[in-house]
């Protein structure tokens, strides 16, 4: 068994299909695949692909650390209380413990993704 693990785009696994809670949902109907490609044992650090389709949700991370890097698409997030941000390919950030706040998608928009419980 490798050691290693890579992100081929072009052969992912069968993606898990979603969508937000519906007291999360704000506008349109959004819909979630999500593609899981590396975990630890125990489940605590996660790492996948992330693909959501336009409209707005509440997003609310709990006790969830997780760091993303946009790979296409244009999005705006906007935590409670501060200005939005628009994200869009190439961009990367970490989302804390505690994150609350908005989840615009305006294009169609994939992630890559790393989270810790």
């Amino acid at each position: 068994m490798s050691l290693l693990t890579f992100f081929n785009l072009a052969d992912l696994p069968t993606p898990r299909e979603g969508r937000p809670l519906p007291e999360r949902l704000i506008e349109g109907d959004p819909r979630f695949r999500s593609w899981d490609i590396a975990a630890t044992p125990d489940g605590a650090v996660q790492a996948g692909v992330w693909e959501a389709t336009p409209g707005a949700y509440r997003s609310i991370k709990g006790k969830t650390w997780e760091f993303c890097t946009i790979l296409s698409g244009v999005s705006e997030l906007v935590e409670d209380g501060k200005p939005p941000r628009r994200i869009v390919a190439g961009d990367s950030f970490v989302m804390h413990p505690g994150f609350e706040g908005t989840w615009r998608v305006i294009e169609t928009t994939t992630k890559l993704w790393v989270s810790r419980d």
